[in-house]
Protein backbone atom coordinates (compact mmCIF):
# COMPACT_ATOMS: atom_id res chain seq x y z
CA UNK A 1 0.00 0.00 0.00
CA UNK A 2 0.74 3.52 -1.10
CA UNK A 3 2.90 4.31 2.49
CA UNK A 4 1.07 7.74 2.63
CA UNK A 5 -2.55 5.95 2.18
CA UNK A 6 -0.87 3.58 4.95
CA UNK A 7 -0.23 6.27 7.39
CA UNK A 8 -4.07 8.13 6.81
CA UNK A 9 -5.48 4.18 7.30
CA UNK A 10 -3.57 3.44 10.30
CA UNK A 11 -4.45 6.91 12.33
CA UNK A 12 -7.87 6.80 10.79
CA UNK A 13 -8.55 3.39 12.46
CA UNK A 14 -6.72 4.63 16.08
CA UNK A 15 -8.92 7.96 15.58
CA UNK A 16 -12.12 5.42 15.26
CA UNK A 17 -11.29 2.35 17.30
CA UNK A 18 -11.23 0.15 14.62
CA UNK A 19 -8.18 -1.66 16.03
CA UNK A 20 -9.69 -5.18 16.60
CA UNK A 21 -11.62 -5.27 12.72
CA UNK A 22 -10.40 -6.96 10.17
CA UNK A 23 -8.38 -4.52 7.43
CA UNK A 24 -10.66 -5.28 4.96
CA UNK A 25 -13.55 -4.23 6.85
CA UNK A 26 -11.51 -0.95 8.02
CA UNK A 27 -10.68 -0.31 4.68
CA UNK A 28 -14.45 -0.27 3.63
CA UNK A 29 -15.06 2.46 6.44
CA UNK A 30 -12.15 4.29 6.04
CA UNK A 31 -13.57 4.97 1.80
CA UNK A 32 -16.80 5.14 3.33
CA UNK A 33 -15.60 8.16 5.45
CA UNK A 34 -13.73 9.83 2.81
CA UNK A 35 -16.39 9.59 0.02
CA UNK A 36 -20.29 9.78 1.70
CA UNK A 37 -21.23 13.28 2.77
CA UNK A 38 -21.24 14.65 6.18
CA UNK A 39 -24.60 14.86 6.65
CA UNK A 40 -25.35 11.10 5.83
CA UNK A 41 -22.65 10.14 7.65
CA UNK A 42 -23.59 11.84 10.94
CA UNK A 43 -26.85 9.99 11.14
CA UNK A 44 -25.00 6.76 12.11
CA UNK A 45 -22.11 4.02 13.58
CA UNK A 46 -19.79 4.04 10.74
CA UNK A 47 -19.31 0.20 12.05
CA UNK A 48 -23.98 -0.06 10.82
CA UNK A 49 -22.38 0.85 7.08
CA UNK A 50 -20.46 -2.70 6.39
CA UNK A 51 -22.86 -5.32 4.55
CA UNK A 52 -23.43 -8.65 5.31
CA UNK A 53 -19.99 -10.79 5.88
CA UNK A 54 -19.71 -12.48 2.89
CA UNK A 55 -22.12 -10.20 -0.03
CA UNK A 56 -19.43 -9.97 -3.33
CA UNK A 57 -19.18 -6.96 -5.65
CA UNK A 58 -20.54 -3.97 -3.22
CA UNK A 59 -19.19 -2.86 0.23
CA UNK A 60 -21.26 -0.08 1.57
CA UNK A 61 -24.53 1.29 0.31
CA UNK A 62 -26.20 4.64 1.36
CA UNK A 63 -29.76 5.17 0.27
CA UNK A 64 -30.47 9.09 0.99
CA UNK A 65 -34.18 9.61 0.63
CA UNK A 66 -34.66 13.59 1.56
CA UNK A 67 -31.66 13.89 3.27
CA UNK A 68 -31.99 10.57 5.44
CA UNK A 69 -30.44 7.75 5.54
CA UNK A 70 -33.05 4.51 4.76
CA UNK A 71 -32.16 1.04 5.72
CA UNK A 72 -35.36 -0.92 4.63
CA UNK A 73 -38.70 -0.33 3.64
CA UNK A 74 -40.07 0.90 7.12
CA UNK A 75 -37.51 3.70 7.11
CA UNK A 76 -38.87 4.39 3.82
CA UNK A 77 -42.12 4.95 4.85
CA UNK A 78 -41.36 6.54 8.04
CA UNK A 79 -39.23 9.53 5.32
CA UNK A 80 -42.18 9.51 2.40
CA UNK A 81 -45.16 9.22 4.42
CA UNK A 82 -45.73 13.27 5.02
CA UNK A 83 -43.19 14.27 2.59
CA UNK A 84 -45.17 16.38 -0.57
CA UNK A 85 -41.75 15.47 -2.43
CA UNK A 86 -38.98 12.78 -2.38
CA UNK A 87 -35.40 12.89 -3.29
CA UNK A 88 -33.52 9.65 -3.79
CA UNK A 89 -29.47 9.02 -4.30
CA UNK A 90 -27.66 5.93 -3.86
CA UNK A 91 -24.01 6.02 -3.29
CA UNK A 92 -22.09 2.35 -3.42
CA UNK A 93 -18.37 1.44 -2.34
CA UNK A 94 -16.37 -0.86 -2.99
CA UNK A 95 -13.25 -0.62 -1.57
CA UNK A 96 -10.04 -2.34 -2.44
CA UNK A 97 -6.53 -2.18 -0.41
CA UNK A 98 -4.73 -3.39 -3.65
CA UNK A 99 -2.66 -0.70 -5.70
CA UNK A 100 -3.58 -2.47 -9.14
CA UNK A 101 -6.80 -2.11 -10.71
CA UNK A 102 -8.92 -5.18 -11.45
CA UNK A 103 -11.09 -3.96 -15.04
CA UNK A 104 -12.96 -7.31 -14.19
CA UNK A 105 -13.64 -6.32 -10.85
CA UNK A 106 -15.07 -2.85 -11.65
CA UNK A 107 -17.41 -5.27 -14.36
CA UNK A 108 -18.69 -7.22 -11.31
CA UNK A 109 -19.05 -4.17 -9.14
CA UNK A 110 -21.71 -2.77 -12.14
CA UNK A 111 -23.37 -6.01 -12.57
CA UNK A 112 -23.85 -5.87 -8.68
CA UNK A 113 -25.57 -2.42 -8.14
CA UNK A 114 -27.34 -3.15 -11.74
CA UNK A 115 -29.15 -6.45 -9.79
CA UNK A 116 -29.32 -4.43 -6.50
CA UNK A 117 -31.21 -1.42 -8.61
CA UNK A 118 -33.87 -3.97 -9.98
CA UNK A 119 -34.07 -5.12 -6.95
CA UNK A 120 -33.75 -8.83 -7.71
CA UNK A 121 -33.09 -10.15 -4.10
CA UNK A 122 -30.51 -10.82 -2.23
CA UNK A 123 -31.85 -13.82 0.03
CA UNK A 124 -28.82 -14.86 1.37
CA UNK A 125 -27.83 -11.66 2.33
CA UNK A 126 -29.90 -9.67 5.10
CA UNK A 127 -29.07 -6.41 4.94
CA UNK A 128 -28.49 -6.41 1.42
CA UNK A 129 -32.12 -7.57 0.70
CA UNK A 130 -33.33 -5.29 2.93
CA UNK A 131 -31.81 -1.81 1.22
CA UNK A 132 -33.17 -3.17 -2.18
CA UNK A 133 -36.15 -3.87 -0.81
CA UNK A 134 -36.43 -0.29 0.41
CA UNK A 135 -35.45 1.40 -2.85
CA UNK A 136 -37.97 -1.34 -4.53
CA UNK A 137 -40.34 0.61 -1.63
CA UNK A 138 -39.76 4.41 -2.90
CA UNK A 139 -40.66 2.90 -6.66
CA UNK A 140 -43.65 0.92 -5.47
CA UNK A 141 -45.55 4.08 -3.10
CA UNK A 142 -44.14 7.07 -3.50
CA UNK A 143 -43.12 6.73 -7.40
CA UNK A 144 -45.41 9.94 -7.87
CA UNK A 145 -43.71 12.01 -5.27
CA UNK A 146 -40.73 12.12 -7.02
CA UNK A 147 -39.30 15.14 -7.62
CA UNK A 148 -36.15 13.27 -10.11
CA UNK A 149 -35.27 10.08 -10.94
CA UNK A 150 -32.67 8.95 -8.06
CA UNK A 151 -29.21 9.62 -8.57
CA UNK A 152 -26.66 6.84 -8.56
CA UNK A 153 -22.91 7.53 -7.80
CA UNK A 154 -20.58 4.64 -7.85
CA UNK A 155 -16.86 4.48 -6.41
CA UNK A 156 -14.20 1.70 -6.72
CA UNK A 157 -11.88 2.40 -4.11
CA UNK A 158 -7.89 1.52 -4.35
CA UNK A 159 -4.62 2.61 -3.47
CA UNK A 160 -3.56 2.39 -7.38
CA UNK A 161 -1.42 5.34 -8.86
CA UNK A 162 -2.59 7.63 -10.97
CA UNK A 163 -1.47 6.13 -14.07
CA UNK A 164 -3.52 3.17 -13.32
CA UNK A 165 -6.51 4.22 -12.81
CA UNK A 166 -6.22 6.18 -15.69
CA UNK A 167 -5.35 3.58 -18.18
CA UNK A 168 -7.79 2.63 -21.20
CA UNK A 169 -8.84 -0.27 -19.57
CA UNK A 170 -10.05 0.97 -16.27
CA UNK A 171 -11.78 3.88 -18.84
CA UNK A 172 -13.42 1.50 -21.08
CA UNK A 173 -14.68 -0.61 -18.23
CA UNK A 174 -15.98 2.92 -16.48
CA UNK A 175 -17.71 3.76 -19.48
CA UNK A 176 -19.29 0.34 -19.72
CA UNK A 177 -20.17 0.26 -16.01
CA UNK A 178 -22.18 3.71 -16.60
CA UNK A 179 -23.78 2.64 -19.83
CA UNK A 180 -25.34 -1.08 -18.39
CA UNK A 181 -26.41 0.92 -15.22
CA UNK A 182 -27.63 3.78 -17.28
CA UNK A 183 -29.61 1.65 -19.68
CA UNK A 184 -32.23 0.48 -17.07
CA UNK A 185 -33.77 3.61 -18.09
CA UNK A 186 -35.44 4.53 -14.58
CA UNK A 187 -32.54 6.45 -13.30
CA UNK A 188 -31.13 9.72 -13.11
CA UNK A 189 -27.67 10.93 -13.03
CA UNK A 190 -25.59 7.51 -12.93
CA UNK A 191 -21.81 8.53 -12.33
CA UNK A 192 -18.80 5.98 -11.66
CA UNK A 193 -15.42 6.90 -10.36
CA UNK A 194 -12.90 4.65 -9.65
CA UNK A 195 -10.78 6.26 -7.02
CA UNK A 196 -6.84 5.91 -6.61
CA UNK A 197 -4.27 7.00 -3.89
CA UNK A 198 -3.84 10.51 -4.97
CA UNK A 199 -7.82 10.94 -4.92
CA UNK A 200 -7.87 9.03 -1.56
CA UNK A 201 -5.18 11.43 -0.31
CA UNK A 202 -7.28 14.70 -1.83
CA UNK A 203 -10.58 13.48 -0.31
CA UNK A 204 -8.06 12.99 2.95
CA UNK A 205 -7.46 16.94 2.95
CA UNK A 206 -10.83 18.46 1.82
CA UNK A 207 -12.50 16.63 5.03
CA UNK A 208 -9.47 16.65 7.56
CA UNK A 209 -7.99 20.81 6.72
CA UNK A 210 -9.31 23.70 8.14
CA UNK A 211 -11.14 25.06 5.16
CA UNK A 212 -9.51 27.64 3.51
CA UNK A 213 -10.09 30.46 0.48
CA UNK A 214 -9.29 33.38 -0.90
CA UNK A 215 -12.29 36.09 -2.04
CA UNK A 216 -12.83 39.33 -3.21
CA UNK A 217 -14.60 41.42 -0.92
CA UNK A 218 -15.73 44.97 -1.83
CA UNK A 219 -17.07 48.06 -0.01
CA UNK A 220 -15.97 46.61 2.74
CA UNK A 221 -16.03 48.51 6.06
CA UNK A 222 -14.13 47.19 9.15
CA UNK A 223 -16.46 47.65 12.45
CA UNK A 224 -14.82 49.05 15.81
CA UNK A 225 -12.94 46.74 18.29
CA UNK A 226 -14.96 44.56 20.28
CA UNK A 227 -14.11 41.99 22.74
CA UNK A 228 -13.74 38.50 22.09
CA UNK A 229 -13.66 39.38 17.84
CA UNK A 230 -10.17 39.76 16.48
CA UNK A 231 -11.84 41.49 13.05
CA UNK A 232 -15.61 42.28 11.86
CA UNK A 233 -16.26 43.11 8.75
CA UNK A 234 -19.40 44.17 6.43
CA UNK A 235 -19.81 44.34 2.99
CA UNK A 236 -20.59 42.88 -0.20
CA UNK A 237 -19.36 39.98 -2.66
CA UNK A 238 -20.32 39.11 -5.96
CA UNK A 239 -21.88 35.79 -6.03
CA UNK A 240 -19.21 34.86 -8.13
CA UNK A 241 -16.79 34.78 -4.75
CA UNK A 242 -19.64 33.88 -2.33
CA UNK A 243 -19.58 30.62 -4.55
CA UNK A 244 -15.89 30.29 -3.52
CA UNK A 245 -17.04 29.88 0.11
CA UNK A 246 -19.73 27.39 -0.77
CA UNK A 247 -18.21 24.87 -2.99
CA UNK A 248 -15.36 21.90 -3.36
CA UNK A 249 -13.38 19.79 -5.76
CA UNK A 250 -12.31 20.05 -9.20
CA UNK A 251 -16.31 19.53 -9.87
CA UNK A 252 -17.78 22.70 -7.97
CA UNK A 253 -19.78 20.62 -5.50
CA UNK A 254 -21.51 22.16 -2.92
CA UNK A 255 -19.41 21.50 0.28
CA UNK A 256 -21.77 20.77 3.21
CA UNK A 257 -19.20 21.30 5.78
CA UNK A 258 -19.29 25.10 6.06
CA UNK A 259 -23.22 24.77 6.88
CA UNK A 260 -22.30 22.55 9.94
CA UNK A 261 -22.56 25.20 12.53
CA UNK A 262 -25.80 26.83 10.54
CA UNK A 263 -29.00 25.37 12.57
CA UNK A 264 -31.09 25.36 10.30
CA UNK A 265 -30.24 22.67 7.09
CA UNK A 266 -31.74 23.83 3.30
CA UNK A 267 -35.65 23.55 3.47
CA UNK A 268 -35.77 23.05 -0.13
CA UNK A 269 -36.91 24.74 -3.72
CA UNK A 270 -40.37 24.53 -2.53
CA UNK A 271 -39.71 26.44 0.38
CA UNK A 272 -41.66 29.57 -0.22
CA UNK A 273 -38.74 32.06 0.96
CA UNK A 274 -36.20 30.20 -1.31
CA UNK A 275 -38.94 30.22 -4.07
CA UNK A 276 -38.78 33.79 -3.92
CA UNK A 277 -34.75 34.17 -3.83
CA UNK A 278 -34.60 31.84 -6.89
CA UNK A 279 -37.20 33.77 -8.50
CA UNK A 280 -35.13 37.20 -7.97
CA UNK A 281 -32.26 35.68 -9.10
CA UNK A 282 -34.17 34.40 -12.27
CA UNK A 283 -35.56 37.95 -13.56
CA UNK A 284 -34.32 41.70 -13.77
CA UNK A 285 -34.45 42.56 -10.38
CA UNK A 286 -31.52 40.27 -9.61
CA UNK A 287 -29.09 43.31 -9.15
CA UNK A 288 -31.46 44.23 -5.94
CA UNK A 289 -30.83 41.37 -4.15
CA UNK A 290 -28.40 43.24 -2.01
CA UNK A 291 -31.50 45.20 -0.82
CA UNK A 292 -34.09 41.97 -0.81
CA UNK A 293 -31.85 39.97 1.03
CA UNK A 294 -30.23 39.71 4.57
CA UNK A 295 -26.70 37.95 2.84
CA UNK A 296 -24.96 35.46 5.00
CA UNK A 297 -22.82 35.43 8.27
CA UNK A 298 -19.50 33.68 8.38
CA UNK A 299 -17.47 32.98 11.09
CA UNK A 300 -13.68 32.21 10.62
CA UNK A 301 -10.88 31.24 13.02
CA UNK A 302 -8.18 33.31 10.76
CA UNK A 303 -8.53 35.92 8.61
CA UNK A 304 -5.86 38.16 6.37
CA UNK A 305 -5.98 41.05 3.84
CA UNK A 306 -3.98 40.21 0.68
CA UNK A 307 -3.78 43.46 -2.44
CA UNK A 308 -6.26 45.41 -3.51
CA UNK A 309 -10.21 44.12 -2.10
CA UNK A 310 -8.98 40.37 -1.31
CA UNK A 311 -8.91 38.81 1.69
CA UNK A 312 -8.11 34.98 2.68
CA UNK A 313 -10.26 33.12 5.45
CA UNK A 314 -9.50 29.89 7.08
CA UNK A 315 -11.45 27.66 9.38
CA UNK A 316 -14.89 29.49 8.52
CA UNK A 317 -18.40 28.35 8.63
CA UNK A 318 -21.55 30.51 7.28
CA UNK A 319 -23.89 30.19 10.63
CA UNK A 320 -26.35 32.21 8.79
CA UNK A 321 -27.42 32.15 5.42
CA UNK A 322 -27.97 28.62 4.60
CA UNK A 323 -30.93 29.20 2.55
CA UNK A 324 -29.18 32.44 0.59
CA UNK A 325 -26.37 30.11 -0.26
CA UNK A 326 -28.20 27.43 -1.30
CA UNK A 327 -30.28 29.13 -3.32
CA UNK A 328 -27.34 30.86 -5.17
CA UNK A 329 -25.51 27.64 -5.96
CA UNK A 330 -28.49 25.93 -7.48
CA UNK A 331 -29.26 29.02 -9.92
CA UNK A 332 -25.65 29.88 -10.74
CA UNK A 333 -26.38 28.00 -14.31
CA UNK A 334 -29.58 30.51 -15.06
CA UNK A 335 -26.83 33.76 -13.89
CA UNK A 336 -24.82 33.17 -16.67
CA UNK A 337 -22.30 36.51 -16.60
CA UNK A 338 -24.75 38.56 -14.25
CA UNK A 339 -22.75 35.94 -11.67
CA UNK A 340 -20.02 38.25 -11.35
CA UNK A 341 -22.20 40.75 -11.39
CA UNK A 342 -25.06 40.23 -8.77
CA UNK A 343 -23.77 41.11 -5.27
CA UNK A 344 -24.83 39.78 -2.01
CA UNK A 345 -24.25 41.19 1.71
CA UNK A 346 -21.87 39.69 3.67
CA UNK A 347 -20.80 39.75 7.57
CA UNK A 348 -17.31 38.51 8.54
CA UNK A 349 -16.29 37.61 11.67
CA UNK A 350 -13.31 36.40 12.83
CA UNK A 351 -12.73 35.46 16.35
CA UNK A 352 -11.04 32.02 18.41
CA UNK A 353 -13.56 33.07 20.98
CA UNK A 354 -16.04 29.44 21.38
CA UNK A 355 -18.52 31.56 23.48
CA UNK A 356 -18.49 34.43 20.80
CA UNK A 357 -19.06 31.99 18.23
CA UNK A 358 -21.68 30.64 20.15
CA UNK A 359 -23.60 33.97 21.16
CA UNK A 360 -23.33 35.03 17.05
CA UNK A 361 -25.28 31.84 16.06
CA UNK A 362 -27.97 32.14 18.45
CA UNK A 363 -28.16 36.07 17.71
CA UNK A 364 -28.44 35.54 14.05
CA UNK A 365 -30.32 32.52 13.67
CA UNK A 366 -33.14 33.79 16.61
CA UNK A 367 -33.60 36.73 13.97
CA UNK A 368 -35.66 34.22 11.71
CA UNK A 369 -38.36 31.57 12.34
CA UNK A 370 -36.04 29.15 13.86
CA UNK A 371 -37.79 25.88 15.95
CA UNK A 372 -36.71 25.55 19.50
CA UNK A 373 -34.84 22.20 19.05
CA UNK A 374 -32.98 24.20 16.60
CA UNK A 375 -31.21 25.69 18.94
CA UNK A 376 -31.09 23.37 22.04
CA UNK A 377 -26.93 23.31 21.38
CA UNK A 378 -26.70 26.50 22.67
CA UNK A 379 -29.11 26.38 26.02
CA UNK A 380 -27.57 26.51 29.83
CA UNK A 381 -27.98 22.88 30.17
CA UNK A 382 -25.61 21.59 27.16
CA UNK A 383 -23.03 24.32 28.11
CA UNK A 384 -23.24 22.91 31.48
CA UNK A 385 -23.07 19.11 30.41
CA UNK A 386 -20.08 20.28 27.67
CA UNK A 387 -18.10 21.18 30.84
CA UNK A 388 -19.36 18.06 32.95
CA UNK A 389 -17.98 15.44 30.32
CA UNK A 390 -14.69 18.05 29.97
CA UNK A 391 -14.02 17.38 34.07
CA UNK A 392 -14.48 13.60 33.58
CA UNK A 393 -15.38 13.08 37.12
CA UNK A 394 -15.94 9.25 36.83
CA UNK A 395 -13.23 8.72 34.42
CA UNK A 396 -15.06 7.56 31.45
CA UNK A 397 -12.83 9.50 28.58
CA UNK A 398 -15.42 10.93 26.47
CA UNK A 399 -16.26 13.96 24.90
CA UNK A 400 -19.46 16.11 24.12
CA UNK A 401 -19.84 17.92 21.08
CA UNK A 402 -22.42 20.60 21.81
CA UNK A 403 -22.15 22.23 18.30
CA UNK A 404 -21.49 19.97 15.19
CA UNK A 405 -18.06 20.34 13.76
CA UNK A 406 -16.89 21.45 16.73
CA UNK A 407 -13.99 19.31 16.91
CA UNK A 408 -12.90 19.33 13.34
CA UNK A 409 -9.22 19.47 12.70
CA UNK A 410 -9.24 18.35 16.37
CA UNK A 411 -6.89 15.72 18.07
CA UNK A 412 -9.93 14.07 19.68
CA UNK A 413 -10.47 10.52 19.28
CA UNK A 414 -13.86 10.38 17.09
CA UNK A 415 -15.30 6.82 18.46
CA UNK A 416 -15.84 9.11 22.09
CA UNK A 417 -17.16 12.04 20.94
CA UNK A 418 -20.91 12.17 22.07
CA UNK A 419 -22.85 14.08 19.54
CA UNK A 420 -26.41 15.97 21.21
CA UNK A 421 -28.28 13.24 18.61
CA UNK A 422 -26.26 10.37 20.47
CA UNK A 423 -26.94 12.06 23.89
CA UNK A 424 -30.38 12.15 23.22
CA UNK A 425 -31.09 8.64 22.27
CA UNK A 426 -28.98 7.08 24.69
CA UNK A 427 -30.49 8.63 27.73
CA UNK A 428 -34.14 8.08 25.96
CA UNK A 429 -33.53 4.38 25.75
CA UNK A 430 -31.93 4.08 29.08
CA UNK A 431 -33.24 6.10 31.78
CA UNK A 432 -37.20 7.18 29.77
CA UNK A 433 -37.27 3.57 29.19
CA UNK A 434 -38.13 4.77 24.92
CA UNK A 435 -35.79 2.94 23.23
CA UNK A 436 -38.44 2.36 20.54
CA UNK A 437 -38.04 5.69 19.67
CA UNK A 438 -34.30 6.56 20.39
CA UNK A 439 -33.74 4.96 16.84
CA UNK A 440 -35.67 7.55 15.19
CA UNK A 441 -34.22 10.80 13.35
CA UNK A 442 -33.46 13.19 15.60
CA UNK A 443 -35.36 16.01 14.84
CA UNK A 444 -38.78 13.27 15.23
CA UNK A 445 -37.05 12.29 18.53
CA UNK A 446 -36.81 15.53 20.20
CA UNK A 447 -40.13 16.03 18.40
CA UNK A 448 -41.55 12.90 20.91
CA UNK A 449 -39.51 13.59 24.11
CA UNK A 450 -38.25 16.97 24.04
CA UNK A 451 -39.44 18.28 26.82
CA UNK A 452 -38.05 15.26 28.77
CA UNK A 453 -34.69 15.35 28.21
CA UNK A 454 -32.16 18.48 28.82
CA UNK A 455 -33.96 20.25 31.58
CA UNK A 456 -32.71 23.03 34.14
CA UNK A 457 -33.25 20.94 36.86
CA UNK A 458 -31.84 17.67 35.66
CA UNK A 459 -28.67 15.76 36.93
CA UNK A 460 -26.01 15.59 34.34
CA UNK A 461 -24.27 11.80 35.91
CA UNK A 462 -27.12 10.02 34.13
CA UNK A 463 -26.49 11.69 31.05
CA UNK A 464 -22.66 10.92 30.96
CA UNK A 465 -23.96 7.06 32.24
CA UNK A 466 -25.99 6.29 29.17
CA UNK A 467 -23.41 7.53 26.64
CA UNK A 468 -21.12 5.48 28.16
CA UNK A 469 -22.87 2.49 27.96
CA UNK A 470 -23.77 2.96 24.04
CA UNK A 471 -19.92 3.67 23.21
CA UNK A 472 -19.42 0.21 25.35
CA UNK A 473 -22.42 -1.50 23.18
CA UNK A 474 -20.63 0.18 19.92
CA UNK A 475 -17.47 -0.92 20.73
CA UNK A 476 -18.84 -4.23 21.77
CA UNK A 477 -19.98 -4.94 18.41
CA UNK A 478 -16.85 -3.28 16.67
CA UNK A 479 -14.49 -5.26 18.11
CA UNK A 480 -16.51 -8.21 16.77
CA UNK A 481 -17.46 -10.12 19.83
CA UNK A 482 -20.87 -9.01 19.87
CA UNK A 483 -22.70 -10.52 16.94
CA UNK A 484 -24.38 -7.37 14.56
CA UNK A 485 -27.26 -9.54 14.33
CA UNK A 486 -28.10 -7.66 17.69
CA UNK A 487 -27.97 -4.02 15.81
CA UNK A 488 -31.18 -3.43 15.42
CA UNK A 489 -32.25 -3.74 19.25
CA UNK A 490 -29.02 -1.69 20.76
CA UNK A 491 -31.49 0.57 22.28
CA UNK A 492 -33.59 -1.83 23.80
CA UNK A 493 -30.16 -3.50 25.05
CA UNK A 494 -29.30 -0.20 26.46
CA UNK A 495 -32.29 -0.09 28.51
CA UNK A 496 -32.11 -3.82 29.38
CA UNK A 497 -29.14 -3.13 30.89
CA UNK A 498 -30.06 -0.58 33.40
CA UNK A 499 -32.98 -2.85 34.71
CA UNK A 500 -29.69 -5.70 34.71
CA UNK A 501 -27.67 -3.18 37.34
CA UNK A 502 -30.24 -2.27 39.18
CA UNK A 503 -32.68 -4.70 39.36
CA UNK A 504 -35.78 -2.76 38.14
CA UNK A 505 -36.82 1.14 36.79
CA UNK A 506 -34.47 4.04 38.00
CA UNK A 507 -35.85 7.19 39.68
CA UNK A 508 -36.88 10.88 37.62
CA UNK A 509 -33.36 12.46 36.30
CA UNK A 510 -34.54 15.55 38.48
CA UNK A 511 -33.40 13.07 41.77
CA UNK A 512 -30.46 12.83 43.61
CA UNK A 513 -30.77 9.26 43.43
CA UNK A 514 -30.45 9.40 39.69
CA UNK A 515 -26.94 10.21 40.32
CA UNK A 516 -26.28 6.93 42.96
CA UNK A 517 -27.90 4.60 40.11
CA UNK A 518 -26.02 5.95 37.48
CA UNK A 519 -22.55 5.51 39.50
CA UNK A 520 -23.77 1.84 39.59
CA UNK A 521 -23.93 1.31 36.23
CA UNK A 522 -20.41 3.44 35.31
CA UNK A 523 -19.35 0.73 37.98
CA UNK A 524 -20.64 -2.36 36.29
CA UNK A 525 -19.70 -1.06 32.34
CA UNK A 526 -16.12 -0.76 33.56
CA UNK A 527 -15.63 -4.61 33.58
CA UNK A 528 -13.10 -5.71 31.47
CA UNK A 529 -15.57 -8.21 29.14
CA UNK A 530 -19.46 -6.64 28.88
CA UNK A 531 -19.83 -9.31 25.42
CA UNK A 532 -21.08 -11.96 27.41
CA UNK A 533 -23.73 -9.41 29.22
CA UNK A 534 -24.83 -7.97 26.02
CA UNK A 535 -25.92 -10.77 24.71
CA UNK A 536 -27.52 -12.42 27.38
CA UNK A 537 -29.51 -9.01 27.28
CA UNK A 538 -30.18 -9.11 23.83
CA UNK A 539 -31.23 -12.48 24.24
CA UNK A 540 -34.09 -11.05 26.41
CA UNK A 541 -35.05 -8.90 23.74
CA UNK A 542 -35.58 -11.56 21.64
CA UNK A 543 -37.39 -13.62 24.42
CA UNK A 544 -40.05 -10.69 24.49
CA UNK A 545 -39.72 -11.30 20.64
CA UNK A 546 -41.26 -14.42 20.92
CA UNK A 547 -37.68 -16.52 20.32
CA UNK A 548 -36.44 -14.62 17.27
CA UNK A 549 -35.05 -10.71 16.53
CA UNK A 550 -38.51 -8.33 16.23
CA UNK A 551 -38.29 -6.54 12.97
CA UNK A 552 -37.04 -3.06 12.92
CA UNK A 553 -40.84 -1.96 13.02
CA UNK A 554 -41.77 -3.76 15.99
CA UNK A 555 -39.19 -2.47 17.62
CA UNK A 556 -40.39 0.90 17.20
CA UNK A 557 -43.51 0.31 18.69
CA UNK A 558 -44.22 1.17 22.44
CA UNK A 559 -45.99 -2.15 22.97
CA UNK A 560 -43.05 -3.70 22.43
CA UNK A 561 -40.93 -2.06 24.90
CA UNK A 562 -43.46 -2.62 27.71
CA UNK A 563 -43.27 -6.32 26.42
CA UNK A 564 -39.99 -6.13 27.36
CA UNK A 565 -40.09 -4.42 30.26
CA UNK A 566 -42.23 -7.73 31.75
CA UNK A 567 -39.68 -10.21 30.41
CA UNK A 568 -37.07 -7.96 31.89
CA UNK A 569 -39.00 -7.98 35.56
CA UNK A 570 -39.11 -11.43 35.54
CA UNK A 571 -35.47 -11.99 35.94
Amino acid sequence: MNPLIKGLFKKFREEEELIEISDADAFELFAASLILPEDLLSQVQKSDLLLDQGAIGVDVIALDVNGQLAWDADDVREICDNAAKVEVSLHFIQAKQSASVSSAEILSFGDTVRKFLQNEGFPAYPRLDSLAKALGSVFENYASRLKDSPSIYLYFTTTAPKQAISADPVRERIATATEHIDNLGFLGKVVVTVLGADDIHDAWVRKNHANEVEIQFEKQVNLPKMPGVDQAILGVVSVAELLKLIQTGEEKNLDERVFYDNVRGFKGEDNSVNKQIMSTLDSAERSLLPVLNNGVTVVAASYSPKPGDAVAVSGYQIVNGCQTSHCLYLSKQSLGDAISEVYVPIRLVVTGDEEVATQIIRATNSQTAVQENDLVALSKFQKRLEDFYKLDTPDIKLTYERRSGQFYNKEVTKNRIVTISDQMRAVSAMFLDAPHVAARYASRLYADIGEAIFREDHKLLPYMASAFAAYRLENAFRSGGLESAYKPARYHILMALKYHVLGGQSTALDKNKSEEQSEQIIVALKQQDLISTFRELAQSVIAAGGGQMPSRDRLKRQQFTQELVTELMKS
